[in-house]
């Protein structure tokens, strides 16, 4: 379970964070359907390279990688000077799929996860100690919903029809394919009393097709307060064997039985 990092949100920024997490997890009603992104492509799930519309499904293409890391992020923050008013939470990782499935997982900075094939361990005290853990494996949902897949398809995907190519760039070290999302899904940042300006970019990889880096939120003003709040994500060393080496932990107890 991800939890608050500080101290929670409060006044417009609560609303606008609370608002972001019911649009990540509903999607857009008003989102067209999702394109084929028929102006090039790399591979089946494919990205376009000019002109064209995003294709939906590309994360699943982080599955074909050898190994990368990653880390995402809720956030809010407000113009208002107090620490309160400002908030996020998130997670971060390394994800390896050859040769043997791993997972190494800092949620939040309040539990840390280790997964080599079927076996799982768990740390609350940032890696000083671990305890074998059979909650957590390779195909558990407890695992998975961690990842950034488990929100990029309500965000991108579901809106997939309205994101068109914006040019061609570096992004995390990576050869991309930059998208922009259109004004028309601002609507659904639209709460009483509150103007809200749309912002959402991703970035593609144009060897791979699969998600680099992206943002969805808004920002917003009322009575006097601004704020922005959203979704972001970035994926980095990918392939990078030695910086993505996920090793059993030594000094893990088992639990009482």
């Amino acid at each position: 379970m991800v939890e608050l990092v500080g101290k929670p949100a409060r006044g417009l920024v609560a609303a606008s964070l609370m608002l972001a997490l019911v649009v990540a997890a509903c999607g857009s009603a008003a989102s067209t359907s999702n394109a084929s992104g028929a102006n090039g492509a790399n591979g089946g799930n494919g990205a376009g390279s000019t002109g064209g519309t995003l294709t939906s499904g590309l994360a699943a293409n982080l599955d074909t990688l050898d190994s990368y890391q990653f880390s995402w992020q809720f956030s809010a923050s407000s113009s208002s000077a107090t620490a309160a008013d400002s908030g996020s939470f998130g997670t971060s990782g390394t994800v390896v799929n050859k040769p043997t499935k791993s997972y190494k997982i800092n949620d939040a900075g309040m539990l840390q996860i280790i997964v080599i094939g079927s076996q799982g361990w768990t740390s609350v005290d940032n890696g000083s100690t671990w305890t074998v853990d059979t909650t957590y494996s390779t195909d558990s949902s407890s695992l998975t919903s961690m990842l950034p897949t488990a929100y990029y398809g309500s965000d991108f995907d579901t809106n997939a029809g309205n994101f068109t190519v914006a040019g061609e760039e570096t992004k995390n070290g990576v050869d991309c394919i930059h998208y922009k999302g259109n004004s028309s899904l601002g609507a659904l940042g639209a709460v009483a009393g509150v103007a809200a300006t749309f912002q959402s970019d991703l970035w593609v990889a144009k060897n791979g097709s699969y998600p680099v880096s992206g943002f969805y939120g808004w920002s917003a003003s009322s009575g006097g307060e601004s704020g922005t709040w959203g979704y972001s994500f970035d994926v980095t060393h990918v392939n990078d064997a030695a910086a993505n080496a996920i090793t059993a932990p030594a000094n893990a107890v088992a639990i009482p039985t």
